[in-house]
């Protein structure tokens, strides 16, 4: 199912859209209309975890306020990760996402499997070589694509912006990656 009418559906549902969602539509010349709602209310719904690096195991499930920390927390917290679950990750063939300070390359990095055919390795290729040390494997057993990308590469991501900010660029930039695919 192609992106728009993923969120054609979610519009049927009686979702709401966001501004982002909306421009991209239009400059698709998707005809989409309905709810709108602002980006940072997107993952309100959001289930979060954090999770022992070594073990796997969780700590602890957080509130969505968590999300209004700062990136540095897992940098503090060099033995956790944060996992995190949405609804809205699906519009982007993502199922979840996990956060962590990546001390080997010394950076903050977003972790995610990809729903993407493996023909498509090539094209993710060259779209993730525009950020400087993201990672990309396919994942035979799971039939997804294990990608890595340093936070710090996205638009307007520094140390000090709240989770909730590099959730929303991830998405922007994975929205747009799945744009790409389609388009070619």
């Amino acid at each position: 199912m192609s992106l728009q009418n993923r969120l054609q559906d979610l519009l049927k549902e009686g979702q709401a859209l966001t501004d982002f969602e909306y421009a991209e539509a239009a400059r698709q010349n998707w005809p989409l209309e309905g709810a709108k709602m602002k980006e940072e209310a997107r993952f309100a719904d959001s289930y979060i975890e954090r999770v022992d690096k070594e073990s796997e195991e969780m700590i602890q499930t957080e509130a969505v306020s968590f999300l209004n920390t700062p990136l540095t927390y897992v940098k503090k917290q060099p033995n956790e990760f944060i996992y995190i679950e949405s609804k809205w990750f699906d519009v982007v063939k993502v199922d979840g996402l996990a956060i962590e300070w990546d001390e080997v390359f010394q950076t903050y990095t977003a972790l995610f499997g990809l729903k993407r055919p493996k023909k498509d390795t090539g094209l993710l290729k060259e779209m993730l070589s525009e950020l400087n040390g993201a990672q990309l494997q396919f994942n035979g057993q799971d039939g997804l694509f294990d990608i890595n990308i340093p936070l710090l590469e996205l638009e307007n991501i520094q140390e000090d912006t709240p989770i909730i900010d590099a959730i929303s660029a991830v998405y922007r930039y994975l929205f747009h990656l799945i744009l790409q695919l389609e388009n070619e």
